[in-house]
């Protein structure tokens, strides 16, 4: 939190203290950072790069405003969420809120200057709005980020139960009816701009759509797409159709990485952009958060941090069931408001996990305590640390911190009751394939 020195660096610290305090020998230290999250983190950044230099960006940006035709600001706010909310879920959440941040400043530069006044909270209904659309999907596909792929990884890991790609999607993706109009409706309560006409700036911004689309589709954007098609057709069938076909089991991280290495071959990129424009110190951010959760695991921490947790639990009613659910997503939903939810995931997925493995062994709770903690760890929705959307938009220098809580601290309750009603309702339901319900 302080960052006394590097975050990657604090990354590189936990597995040489590992080492040294006899947890991991020399072999085994490299192994654990190069898990499958660690890939699909490089090869999401390798396709944000590839989007980025081809345009696609831009075209996809700019498209949804061509037709728009009514400008009130609730109708604009509502086009961003509903844009950007299922992108997240095959996108990094960064590179699309660093992707729509210009389109914010368009609109709201665009509508002041015809004005001649300000309206700072014209600003910052669309900052946050880009904020906190960023935030919603990521956890409800394996394919929107690390943390749903880590607890992916520590439920085949500590109990041998597989989440595929699809089962993730089917039993996650629907909340996201819920947290779209929620989130729409709670910005739009919380900031009242004056002006809320943006007709003026959707002339601006119609302007870049005939720039972006006034040609054809060149080949590299083209090639892009279909790259990206291929690879979230790999992902969804990497461990039915794909195993049957191969005999390989690649995983998610991999087939990534493959996405990122096809861009070089067809010509889209080189290793100069991805050199260059890729943040690798996130890449071992995430490795170093990884490999202290593997740490709580092999040690047994995890268990008696767990048991701990129960212990406190329990006489409150909160450490079976439901209650379980929600003493787990809690936690989580603390902790990421003061670290990325990758890391988050990292460090107290296997907490969690063990919390559900000793109440309710062999059962649907360990598939959804994985489900609901990645989706917990989602809700970094106060602070400006808490995720990479809140930070690109927090430098746009229109908001100021005590904006997050004016939203974030809502949706937060809004949004972990809304997953409880899914856990106790949806989840149970549907129970899951193999196992009895807890």
């Amino acid at each position: 939190m302080t960052e006394a020195i590097p975050l990657p660096m604090v990354a590189f610290c936990i597995g040489v203290i590992a080492l040294m305090a006899g947890i991991v020998d020399r072999n085994s230290v490299a192994a654990l950072y190069w898990s499958d999250a660690t890939w699909f983190i490089m090869g999401s950044l390798m396709f944000a790069t590839a989007f980025v230099k081809t345009g696609l960006d831009k075209r996809i940006a700019m498209m949804m405003f061509g037709n728009l035709k009514h400008p009130d600001i609730k109708w604009v706010t509502l086009i961003i969420i509903l844009t950007v909310s299922p992108l997240t879920m095959f996108m990094s959440d960064h590179a699309l809120a660093a992707m729509f941040l210009p389109i914010g400043i368009i609109l709201y530069s665009g509508t002041v200057n015809v004005s001649g006044k300000d309206d700072p909270e014209l600003a910052k209904i669309l900052m946050m709005t880009i904020a906190m659309a960023g935030n919603l999907g990521g956890s409800l596909a394996p394919s929107g980020g690390a943390r749903n792929l880590i607890m992916m990884g520590y439920t085949e890991d500590m109990f041998g139960i597989s989440i595929t790609f699809m089962q993730w999607v089917i039993y996650c993706a629907p909340f996201l009816l819920f947290l779209m109009p929620v989130t729409w409706v709670v910005l739009n309560w919380r900031f009242h701009p004056r002006q809320r006409n943006l007709a003026n700036a959707l002339t601006l911004v119609k302007t870049e759509v005939k720039k972006v689309r006034g040609g054809a589709w060149t080949w590299p954007e083209r090639i892009s797409v279909v790259i990206f098609l291929v690879t979230l057709f790999a992902w969804i069938t990497e461990n039915n159709l794909i195993l049957k076909l191969t005999g390989i089991r690649f995983g998610i991280g991999v087939l990534a990485v493959m996405g990122g290495i096809a861009y070089v071959f067809a010509g889209v990129v080189n290793w100069r952009d991805y050199q260059t424009n890729i943040d690798w110190g996130v890449v071992w951010l995430y490795a170093g958060a990884i490999i202290f959760g593997r740490v709580l695991m092999q040690t047994g921490a995890a268990y008696w941090l767990a048991r701990t947790v129960l212990r406190l639990t329990m006489p409150l009613g909160f450490g079976e069931g439901l209650g379980l659910l929600l003493s787990g997503s809690v936690i989580v939903g603390l902790i990421t408001q003061l670290m990325a939810d990758g890391p988050a995931c990292a460090a107290v997925g296997p907490v969690t996990m063990a919390m559900a493995g000793i109440t309710h062994p062999g059962t649907s709770m360990i598939p959804f305590m994985a489900m609901s903690t990645s989706i917990a760890s989602s809700f970094a929705y106060c602070l400006i640390i808490g995720t990479p959307p809140n930070a690109i938009v927090y430098a746009s220098g229109y908001l100021k911190a005590k904006d997050f809580l004016r939203t974030g601290v809502i949706l937060w309750f809004t949004n972990m009751a809304g997953l409880m009603l899914l856990s106790a309702t949806y989840w149970r339901w549907l129970g899951f394939s193999g196992l009895p319900n807890y």
